[in-house]
């Protein structure tokens, strides 16, 4: 059988029975629902909810929320429901805020009025910038390790979910999509002063975005394409978080690098249908499954 055919024939079985967001979502993305599904998503719904203030966060942190808002509208809540647009509003007003990250500036001296960082800002909001950050690790296992990647990496998934969550004709929200394409050498080299994981972090957001931000959508998904390894892999980049970002691009080229790593995915896939073990594995076999599912038509 075809590696990739094999792998979501045990991914099918691993999320077959599981009562959780991904499970239920997997099964919708290979038309295995349940007929308790219907009564498990208002479950799954309710325990999100039970986390939520007040305020409309998830314990007053910036990455929680977002990811409650991302989870909801997994969980086929509308992005104008009443949970949906509190989170959003809570994460819009962390914008700009004490601590939010701050474009490195090398040329402030020389050239206080470089026109590349007039317009930027929107940056969400992490931690105060009192506090140091040490590490940051997103649902879906990325990991950095510094205090401005984690800064960087927390406001992108934050916008990510701010622009599936309809705010995206907002100016604060836009500028912050501008910011990441002015942002130099982000999108031009590969390593070096941008770990490609804050890069695939800020594509991931920008496959959201409206129009003209998705314009540029083309160029980048080449760039991220252009490093990719023969084996399907990225050097110094997780490879689930690169596929995740790329699973989003509606582009040729996007879909041909996420095929690329289906076969390599195949091969991280336990017995058991899932990759890997702990707390993101779930998460992890979700976006593996729709790489699959990509690398399928292809075949």
């Amino acid at each position: 059988m075809n590696p990739v055919h094999r792998a979501i024939e045990r991914v099918g079985a691993f999320f077959a029975d599981r009562p959780t967001r991904p499970a239920y979502v997997a099964r919708g993305l290979l038309s295995l629902r349940r007929p308790d599904d219907e009564k498990l998503v208002h479950q799954l719904v309710r325990e999100r909810r039970a986390r939520q203030r007040s305020d409309g966060s998830v314990g007053g942190d910036l990455v929680a929320t977002a990811w409650l808002v991302w989870e909801l509208l997994d969980l086929d809540q509308g992005a104008d429901s009443q949970p949906v647009q509190r989170a959003v509003k809570w994460l819009q007003a962390r914008q700009d805020k004490d601590g939010a990250y701050v474009p490195h500036q090398p040329s402030r001296r020389t050239n206080p009025a470089d026109p590349r960082f007039a317009a930027m800002g929107g940056f969400f909001a992490y931690r105060t910038s009192g506090r140091t950050i040490s590490r940051l690790t997103l649902p879906n296992g990325a990991t950095v390790t510094s205090d401005a990647g984690s800064r960087f990496l927390a406001s992108t998934f934050a916008l990510r979910s701010v622009l599936r969550g309809g705010r995206d004709d907002d100016t604060l929200v836009r500028r912050h999509v501008g910011s990441l394409l002015a942002l130099p050498k982000l999108w031009d080299t590969w390593g070096g002063q941008w770990n490609p994981t804050l890069m695939v972090g800020a594509l991931a957001a920008i496959a959201w975005s409206p129009t003209p931000f998705r314009n540029q959508l083309p160029i980048l998904a080449e760039h991220v394409a252009l490093n990719q390894k023969p084996d399907g892999s990225w050097r110094n980049l997780d490879i689930v978080h690169a596929v995740e970002s790329l699973v989003d691009v509606p582009l040729p080229q996007s879909r041909e690098s996420v095929a690329l790593a289906a076969p390599k995915l195949a091969k991280m896939q336990t017995q058991n249908g899932s990759l890997g073990a702990g707390a993101a594995a779930e998460e992890r076999t979700l976006v593996a499954l729709r790489a699959w599912l990509i690398a399928r038509e292809y075949a």
